[in-house]
């Protein structure tokens, strides 16, 4: 069972119960090798991790009689068990059936099986991309058919990599299948090589076909910084090993990136293994083995808070506001924020109505934000004028002290026969008569803002009066905003508006 308790662009809050076990989403998982666990597992669960990833594939061939997977990883949460589509990528097949697979999952008692997929990779071509979507339809159907029935729940896979259309026509087909949740395949190549923007074309095109009742499984996303996008994109599971195969290459995981330990100094990390150690050097002098478990944990106490501060952020209504701070971590990542429209409508489709907290504007990449793009929609649809005059106001961030005073302006506004907007540097037209509306007046902007945002909402303000045929419009500026005021005038005149600055107040 799968219930969404909050929702914040495409990303969900949400408890996952599974054989009466649950967890709340988003969720790592992290991988832990069947026979070989170099983390104890009693860390794990100390941490805090109700659920984690293993192998299948090699436990069929360490126990091809079976075993139970919870006894053998020492794990009595959720234990969800990959099926050896890893080792296909890894070394181009393995020499066993998906039914076989599927069957070894139900009998160690997985929680959560994943049908045996040929994962696409990366690069591959679109003949190859189609070949293994077509093999993981087959033996997706084929289990389906013979065993997929029984506990535990599946997860469908969805392959194609970087061809979004075929991606499509994967998730379209295996939704149909009806499994208990979807997994999205081949991220993991892109990822270390931090091709971000195809990730994002990935997932969006998963997403947008996949049924949006069920949870969202993204493998291998091993990267903390790339966490608040995959949230935002919708989906709800991750797993990695990327925290104990950084351990081992001496790599330590912050929140905005991976570091070479070797090549620090001090830790600011306050988790229990940085916590107490004095330098880096105390630590490096250890045994290498002990060097990767303390690195391992605390990579893992990285990818947990990254978790943590996401749901945070959903549960603030400010999914938005973290993930563009957490692009920032690197140029790359960065450039993923050049979104198309499928992706600004993925993050549309769980923006909130009403929030608690204040929006913050700080810079161009705010134009994107989903808040401002279902605000302008709402007024090219929804906007009525009443009167032939416009009345804009001109303000420096002070749109409480508006909002408090909005009934006697409004009452102004109706003696002077106006129609009162008031001009904001990214919402660019703000009705007065609803700015009670969230983020209206429940925003805060850098200040000033950003030559160019303010030159778009400025064309977007005169294209508002001419669409709607004012025959006049009075700009009335606040103290500090003669030279905006001027700007606005100017503009408006320039597209033959007749236009004038009132210096007479609100």
């Amino acid at each position: 069972m799968f219930e969404v308790r909050a929702t914040d662009l495409g990303g969900r809050l949400g408890r996952l119960e599974i054989g009466g076990k649950a967890m709340e989403t988003p969720a790592y998982l992290p991988v832990v090798h069947p026979i070989r666990q170099q983390v104890p597992v009693n860390v794990l669960k100390e941490m805090g991790f109700k659920a984690i990833m293993t192998n299948s594939y090699i436990t069929l061939k360490h126990h091809p009689d079976g075993v139970n997977i919870h006894q053998l990883t020492g794990f009595d949460g959720v234990v969800m068990t990959d099926s050896g589509g890893y080792q296909v990528l890894e070394y181009g097949d393995v020499e066993v059936d998906p039914v076989e697979v599927a069957e070894f999952q139900i009998r160690i008692g997985s929680d959560i099986a994943v049908i045996l997929d040929r994962p696409t990779g990366y690069p591959s071509t679109r003949s190859y991309a189609l070949q293994t979507v077509k093999e993981t339809i087959a033996a997706s159907q084929k289990c389906k058919e013979q065993i997929a029935h029984k506990p535990p729940a599946w997860a469908g896979p969805v392959q194609g990599g970087t061809h979004p259309d075929i991606v499509k026509m994967s998730a379209k087909i295996m939704a149909k299948m009806d499994f208990d949740l979807f997994a999205i395949g081949s991220p993991v190549e892109l990822m270390n090589g931090y091709r971000f923007r195809e990730v994002v074309k990935l997932v969006t095109a998963a997403k947008s076909v996949l049924p949006p009742e069920k949870p969202v499984h993204l493998f291998g996303a091993g990267h903390p910084f790339t966490i608040p996008l995959a949230v935002a994109l919708g989906c709800d599971l991750f797993d990695s090993a990327s925290y104990i195969l950084f351990a081992k290459q001496g790599k330590y995981m912050t929140p905005t990136g991976v570091r070479e330990v070797k090549d620090m100094v001090e830790f600011a990390c306050p988790c229990t293994v940085c916590s107490r150690l004095s330098s880096v050097r105390e630590l490096l002098e250890l045994p290498p083995a002990e060097v990767t478990l303390k690195l391992a944990i605390h990579n893992l106490y990285v990818m947990k808070a990254e978790l943590s501060a996401t749901r945070e952020a959903i549960r603030e209504g400010r999914l938005w506001n973290y993930l563009t701070l957490r692009i920032r971590s690197h140029p790359t990542l960065a450039s993923a924020t050049n979104f198309d429209e499928e992706t600004l409508r993925l993050f549309g489709l769980g923006l909130r109505w009403g929030k608690e907290k204040a929006t913050f504007f700080f810079d161009e990449t705010d134009i994107l934000n989903p808040e401002v793009k279902r605000h302008l929609q709402r007024i090219e649809f929804n906007f009525t004028p009443i009167n032939k005059k416009l009345s804009v106001i001109v303000t420096k961030n002070d749109y409480d002290s508006i909002f408090v005073h909005s009934g006697r302006m409004l009452g102004n506004a109706l003696k002077r026969r106006e129609d009162t907007v008031i001009f904001h540097p990214y919402l660019s037209v703000v009705p007065l008569a609803v700015i009670a509306v969230h983020p209206l007046a429940q925003n805060v902007c850098r200040n000033p803002p950003p030559e160019n945002v303010v030159r778009a909402s400025v064309e977007r303000l005169v294209g508002f009066a001419k669409r709607y045929r004012y025959t006049k419009v009075v700009i009335r500026p606040s103290n500090g905003c003669a030279v905006l005021a001027k700007e606005i005038r100017d503009a408006m005149t320039k597209m033959k508006i007749v236009c004038s600055v009132s210096h007479a107040g609100w």
